[in-house]
């Protein structure tokens, strides 16, 4: 994976540039435009209590602009934090259209996003119908429960489910789609990167010390 995602806000001196995807310094202009005034560019790092305003952020890697007005970001669309590229592919999918489109369409992006964790589950193993079981069941697999915790809180399990394909009018925003993106991502790291590591560095012992551990553990 990528190093960590900041989402892009004009209040930040650095974040991750939705051009390059690096995590980059950012150099501000602000373009007042005031009703029957010349428009008049400032630079610096401050835009008081100003109305009508652009702000623009350049990156310092890629010299891309990135636009706010009215302190509302605009462009460009902003791609989220990159999938773990352990990430079965049929969760992947869906977590990247989310990623395309949950600050233009946070509700849609947050279907999708329980979709993804309900089809990882799937492909963990766990295929009863009930998230919230296939959730407790990863627990009992390792699974930190904080995880399972955060899940219940953006409403994937608990009482108050969602089940994929439906949405909640309420919560689904976008800090709920940042929220279940990196969730998906802890998921497959916990569940599937680690292991993976795990086993990598297993397979480099000798093979007397591999041996040793496998009697050992019998």
């Amino acid at each position: 994976m990528s190093s960590k995602y900041i989402k892009p806000d004009f209040a930040l001196r650095s974040f991750t540039c939705p051009h390059c995807g690096t995590l980059s310094l950012m150099n501000y202009e602000w373009l007042n435009y005031d009703a029957g005034n010349a428009n008049r560019l400032y630079q610096g790092n401050s835009i008081g209590d100003c109305n009508n305003l652009v702000m623009i952020a350049s990156c310092f890697n890629c010299h891309k602009k990135v636009i706010w007005i009215n302190r509302k970001y605009v462009y460009p669309d902003i791609v989220a934090e990159e999938a773990n590229t352990d990430m079965p592919d049929s969760v992947k999918k869906l977590y990247e259209e989310a990623g395309l489109i949950y600050n233009k369409s946070p509700r849609a992006a947050c279907a999708l996003l329980r979709l993804a964790i309900d089809r990882l589950c799937n492909e963990l193993g766990e295929t009863d119908r009930d998230i919230n079981k296939n959730i407790g069941a990863l627990v009992e697999k390792g699974l930190p429960r904080t995880i399972q915790q955060a899940l219940d809180i953006v409403r994937v399990v608990g009482n108050k489910a969602v089940h994929p394909g439906q949405i909640a009018f309420d919560v689904d925003d976008q800090n709920t789609a940042l929220m279940l993106m990196e969730l998906v991502n802890m998921i497959t790291e916990r569940m599937i990167s680690e292991p993976k590591k795990i086993n990598t560095m297993f397979e480099q012992l000798p093979e007397p010390i591999k041996a040793s551990i496998e009697n050992r553990d019998k």
